[in-house]
């Protein structure tokens, strides 16, 4: 499982650093109507926090690679007795000697050395999972956020045209005598505060749009407008919290504690001494001669047993340990927690549509119909007619906020936001 988890994450990896090499010469911005697939793509191929932990990947197999390397042997040249004449009686006779020493690494240094960079290699791909499943996450967010606003700016819309539509009623009803003169001044009232909340809405819109295209590092919204259907909600599913183990917060401290037990085996090696090895010839000018030179060397680990570097790894394994149960535990409640949230907003987006928005849209219609008989004054038109908006817009806002909780839920149980999108209609 971790093997094949490696072989796709590198090949994640991959596509995301060449595909941010492509960005960096041409911005693959989407246009037209947009997606979900198609933003989530977009995302994965050009988002720079994505190929930044790519480039962490690529920077494990350095670290990996240089591990398993030997020590570069050193060479090393001495001359004795250097100017002293040949035949002076007495003296010694010059000498030069030519060594290569190597050092020779004891108790395994290397091979956990190798483990270790291995481990941490494998850590800096679970961080990109993480950093993978939080932007698309973030960007399904943002999607949600555009295509909720698109279905509330329409709205205010509909309500700056009725409103619109109301007051040349009103205006009409008054040259005709059947109406008060202030009802007028109502009405305009009425239509300026709904063209105030449709300017509202289209500059909320603007600023969703912008963070959406933020997502694939684009400067501004190439795309004319997303699609999705808000509608498509469903009581949330049973969900076992221990589930939680496939998200990839939780999963990697799996091989975090590997690493952490591999450092730890590494600093109880290099209590190990290491012998170096030298070896070269000695020429002996007076005479010619030629002899071998052998020398070993070793230390006595008489005082430094790399001691206090083994208690703060054995100290930092046990932290880890305690960080895993932390991250379980933060997962859990956060999952615990966005399965609430889409209870709630499910029982009021559907207590919305069934009970409350026809309830009021009746109350508006009985309203205008009993105006017009002069029963009503347009004040109680207008309070109807607000509220009937006013619950569309919660309703919409419900919507949205179900939405949200369910893609926060995905993410936390370690769902692949971009293959669920491929897979379905969006």
């Amino acid at each position: 499982m971790d093997s094949l988890f490696r072989s796709l994450t590198r090949i994640a990896v991959g596509a995301t650093l060449l595909s941010a090499a492509s960005a960096a010469r041409t911005m693959d911005a989407p246009t037209g109507v947009l997606t979900l697939r198609e933003a989530l793509s977009a995302a994965a191929r050009n988002n720079p926090e994505l190929a930044a932990a790519a480039l962490g990947v690529r920077a494990g197999d350095g670290r990996l690679q240089q591990a398993g390397l030997l020590p570069n042997p050193t060479l090393s040249a001495a001359g004795e007795n250097l100017g002293v004449a040949a035949g002076d009686s007495g003296a010694e006779p010059t000498q030069a000697t030519l060594r290569v020493a190597q050092l020779v690494e004891l108790g395994g240094k290397r091979a956990e050395r190798q483990r270790l960079a291995a481990l941490e290699r494998d850590g800096s791909q679970w961080d990109y999972e993480v950093r993978r499943a939080t932007v698309l996450a973030e960007t399904a967010q943002r999607f949600v956020a555009v295509l909720s606003l698109q279905e509330r700016r329409s709205l205010a819309d509909d309500l700056v045209r009725l409103a619109e539509q109301s007051s040349h009623a009103v205006d009409a009803q008054v040259r005709a005598g059947a109406g008060a003169p202030f009802e007028s001044g109502r009405a305009r009232v009425a239509l300026g505060q709904a063209q105030l909340s449709a300017a509202q809405r289209e500059q909320d819109l603007a600023a969703a749009r912008a963070a959406l295209a933020a997502s694939w590092a684009a400067d501004r919204a190439t795309f004319e407008r997303v699609s999705g259907d808000l509608t498509d909600i469903g009581p949330p599913p049973a969900i076992d919290l221990d589930a939680v183990s496939r998200n990839p917060d939780v999963a990697r401290w799996t091989t975090e504690l590997d690493a952490r037990s591999a450092a730890l085996r590494l600093e109880r090696s290099r209590a190990v001494p290491d012998v170096t090895v030298s070896a070269g010839p000695r020429v002996f000018t007076d005479s010619g001669q030629v002899a071998a030179v052998v020398e070993l060397g070793l230390p006595l680990p008489l005082f430094d047993r790399n001691q206090g570097n083994v208690a703060a790894a054995s100290a930092a394994l046990a932290v880890a340990a305690e960080q895993q149960r932390a991250a379980t535990t933060a997962v859990r409640t956060a999952l615990a927690r966005s399965i609430e949230s889409m209870r709630a907003t499910y029982a009021r987006a559907v207590a919305l549509r069934d009970d409350l928005i026809p309830a009021a849209h009746a109350t508006f219609t009985d309203a205008q119909q009993a105006y017009r008989r002069g029963a009503l004054r347009y004040l109680e038109v207008l309070d109807a007619q607000r509220n009937w908006f006013e619950l569309r817009d919660a309703y919409l806002a419900a919507l949205a906020d179900y939405h949200a909780a369910r893609i926060e839920m995905q993410r936390l149980l370690g769902d692949d936001l971009e293959a669920a999108a491929a897979g379905g209609t969006g």
